[in-house]
Parts: C-alpha cells; structure tokens; sequence
C-alpha cells in the first residue's frame, strides 16, 4: 500500500500525501483558544467537578465529602473569579496590598520601634473637619505627621509637593493616606468633614542645635483655611522626634539637584550608606492640646484679613511651643521613655 502511493511519480498524488507521526495526522496548527473558549471550559470542568463530588458524598452529610466539596468549592471559585478579573480590577488588588502592607509598617514603627505613647487623644473630635497641627524634626520623611495618623485613623497628611512628586515614595505616603498640601485640596477635606495633619515650619529639616524650638510658620495657609471652613484647630507636639535624624549640617544645593529641598547630613548619613537613613529608636510621645474653636472667633469673612490670619498663626504656634515644653518636662529619658 505505501509503494503505491509513492509510485509512478505523479506530483499531485504526493502532495495529498499527510505525515503520520505516533498514529495521528500533522495537521495545520489549532489557534490559541479564546478567552471566551477558555471561560466556558472552565465552566464546564467546575460542573464536572461538582457532579463527581456529589456523586462521591451520595449526597450525605459526611465529614470528609463536605471538606472536599469545600476545598473544591474555593478553589474553582477562586478560578472563577480570577478569570473575570479586569485590569482595572488588578489595579485595585495591588493598591490595598500595597494599602495594608503600608499600615503594616506604620504600625510596627508605631508600637515596637518608637512605642509611641499619645496623651490627650479625646482633645480630637471624633468626627467633623480639625485641622491638627504639629512640630516638625530633622528628617526629610514626615514621620511625625505619619505617627499622628496612627493615632488619629481618620486624619489625613498634609505633603509637600516635592514628595508627593516622587513616583515611589510619593505612591506609598498615597497609600498612608497623605495627600497634597494644595489648598484647594485640603479646603475639599475640610468641606467632607475630615482631618488633616499640618506641619506648617518653615526651616525643615531643622539643625539638631534648634530642636524643639518651633520656626517660623509662613504665610499661615493653615490658619486662613481654618477661619474660611470654620475648622477647629487642634496642636499636637511630637517629643522624640527630632532626635531620630540629628542634622549637623544641610547641602542645600546637591539636594536641589536630587529633587530634595536640602541634603542633610547627620552623624549616620552619608557615612553608613543607606544604613544611615534608618531612624533611631526614640521613645515618642504624643500630646494632644485643647481645640481652638475658630468658628467661634471668627467668622469666615475674617479670611481675606491678612492681619487676622497672621494672628491666628501666631496663636497657634505659641500653644504648640508651650506644649512641647510640657512634653520636654515630662519626658524621662531619651530612649527608654
């Protein structure tokens, strides 16, 4: 039979030749299957799957049959899920990951490497817009607000543009709930009646020679858009801060040129590499000051007054300077707290 089909040399007879290879034919390629082929497959093997279990369990209560129908019933439904999945829908899987392993940190650092202790924390409203105010240390990093906002959930940080610029560290501040220190930003904040975390110094990072002596607070954005909204006004001092990064002198132009408004230089930066960005382990304290009701002295008109403004700037930074001198008194040591 084969010399047949290869005899006599006619061309057209060959080329209806097929190639046999283990018994099947080498056809053309089937093309990658769809995924709309795929879904349903998928379908179909998770009926198949159930059909065999029920039949296995004869459709009884026991133990073992359940605890498989389980496990297959997650499974298959986890795959079912999957594959509805859109890249939208990825997206957001990533950023509570990324949400929950950021709060993760902030936690640890929290309890375990400062052992944060918060004082006055009822002084907060517990809903309503507040504006909470705080001292600000010599490291380039708004820990002080990030520590406020474990004690406060629902408070929101206040960044500056230059770190809310940068596309990683400004991504994982995002996801601790930091947002721009736009005014028109934060005035949306209020207006939903949510908290903000302020740190309104001027001269930041502060040299290790002035710490815990408040600077200047600029313009007073703070203030005008408390009197504007009718926001309370809360300060919160931050002792231990402002010992984690001890700055011995500030590099203004290389760090203009990194993107940074100054490259601070401490007793472990630049000497110990990366190892000298981690933090040192102060014991924290946190101490929470009487609102100031500013809706009760001013009404919102009061926040075109640059004079009224820089007043209440003024005021807010003197209960602040007074209560981190109260927290300075009451601290017992630098490390062991």
């Amino acid at each position: 039979m084969a010399g047949e089909g290869t005899g006599g040399g006619d061309e057209r007879g060959r080329a209806r030749l097929k190639v046999y290879r283990g018994g099947r034919a080498r056809a053309e390629r089937p093309r990658p299957s769809s995924p709309r082929d795929v879904a349903r497959r998928l379908g179909a093997l998770e009926r198949r799957v159930e059909q065999a279990l029920a039949a296995a369990s004869g459709g009884g209560p026991g133990a073992s049959g359940d605890l498989v129908r389980f496990v297959a019933d997650e499974v298959l439904g986890a795959v079912a899920r999957a594959r509805r999945l859109t890249a939208r829908d990825l997206g957001t899987a990533f950023d509570d990951l990324g949400g929950e392993l950021t709060d993760a940190i902030l936690e640890g650092l929290y309890r375990y490497w400062w052992r944060v202790e918060p004082m006055g924390l009822d002084r907060v409203p517990a809903t309503g817009r507040v504006i909470l105010v705080a001292n600000r240390g010599g490291a380039l990093l708004p820990y002080e607000a990030l520590m406020v906002r474990v004690a406060v959930r629902r408070a929101h940080p206040l960044l500056d543009d230059w770190i809310g610029d940068l596309p990683l560290l400004g991504t994982v501040l995002g996801h601790a709930g930091a947002v721009r220190a736009a005014p028109a930003t934060v005035r949306r904040r209020l207006a939903r009646g949510e908290a903000v975390i302020a740190s309104p110094e001027t001269n930041h990072p502060k040299p290790f020679r002035e710490r815990y002596r408040l600077g200047r607070f600029g313009r007073g954005a703070f203030a005008r858009l408390a009197i504007e909204t009718g926001t309370p006004i809360v300060p919160v001092a931050v002792i231990g801060a402002e010992e984690v990064h001890p700055v011995l002198a500030r590099l203004d132009l290389p760090g203009r040129f990194l993107g940074l408004p100054t490259l601070p230089i401490t007793p472990t930066f630049p000497w110990l590499g990366l190892l000298g960005l981690v933090p040192l382990p102060t014991k924290w304290s946190l101490l929470f000051g009487e609102p100031l009701d500013v809706a009760a002295r001013h009404p919102a008109s009061d926040a075109s007054d640059a004079a009224l403004v820089a007043r209440l700037r003024d005021q807010v930074r003197e209960r602040l300077q007074a209560l981190v001198l109260e927290g300075l008194r009451r601290r017992r040591a630098l490390f062991r707290g």
